[in-house]
């Protein structure tokens, strides 16, 4: 297994959840061996409220000081909590390009974003979620608002319509390794359509749903029950599955990776 040291961006809205947020991803950057940097970024028009010029700078200025201080509050207690350097950074500008300009910078492994609930009109409603999901080809992790992955006891890992082999995935290899528990399975299939399943590979307890209306929820509710702290995803795997991904970033209450090359019929599941 080869030793890579990930980088890991977060892109943060400083709302209220943010602090849960951070502690997924130290927790992750813990297990994995990860450089953490945290990006935050207001449009012009948020700062900039009057027409002088003199007045415009003033705000700006103000909302720079406010903001660093506000992002270095947030920031400490999970450094020191952890042992981790998180790098911040807080821009005024077009979003979509300042995140564009910082991944090519960086050139993140993983991208955290924030979990959005499952509104029909008002889903990614900023459209940050599916510029990432439909331009980035990292890994995403969704970080959940109500659990927090945890570097103190060993990883519950489970996958959504997967194998047991991850392939070249090193990151999940490294996961894996870290924990004797059983890789949890949940799967949306026929039963009669199951295969047996060989033997190799890290054992695995299979949960399997019937493809209905339900599904999504029925998974979502045994995900809580069966204590799953990290659940990873590919996007092609969804896709054979014809599960929708923008469901699944809505109701599951758990971290999630998502992994996979974009495409169209990705993106336009999302919209």
């Amino acid at each position: 297994m080869k030793n890579k040291n990930y980088k890991i961006l977060i892109l943060a809205d400083l709302k209220k959840k943010t602090d849960t947020i951070l502690k997924n991803t130290a927790g992750l950057a813990k297990m994995i061996g990860g450089e953490i940097a945290l990006l935050h970024v207001k449009q012009p028009l948020g700062v900039v409220k009057q027409d002088n010029q003199l007045s415009a700078v003033r705000s700006i200025n103000d909302t720079y000081t406010s903001t660093k201080k506000h992002i270095k509050q947030l920031v400490k207690p999970i450094e020191e909590d952890f042992g981790l350097n998180i790098d911040t950074a807080f821009k005024v500008g077009n979003v979509k390009e300042e995140i564009n300009r910082q991944i090519q910078e960086m050139r993140p492994d993983i991208i955290i974003l924030g979990q959005r609930k499952s509104i029909p009109i008002k889903f990614l409603g900023d459209g940050i979620t599916k510029h990432i999901m439909s331009n980035f080809d990292g890994l995403v992790m969704i970080a959940s608002h109500e659990q927090v992955i945890s570097n103190n006891k060993e990883l519950s890992l489970g996958v959504v319509n997967g194998k047991k082999d991850f392939g070249n995935m090193d990151l999940m290899e490294k996961l894996m390794a870290q924990s004797s528990r059983p890789l949890k399975s949940f799967k949306i299939a026929n039963r009669e359509d199951q295969n047996v399943q060989d033997q190799e590979g890290p054992k695995m307890v299979e949960y399997v749903f019937e493809p209905q209306d339900n599904a999504i929820n029925n998974m979502a509710t045994y995900l809580s029950r069966t204590n799953v702290d990290l659940l990873y995803l590919d996007l092609e795997d969804a896709n054979n599955a014809n599960i929708n991904v923008k469901n699944v970033i809505g109701k599951f209450n758990v971290p999630f990776l998502l992994a996979g090359k974009r495409n169209t019929k990705f993106a336009n599941a999302l919209n």
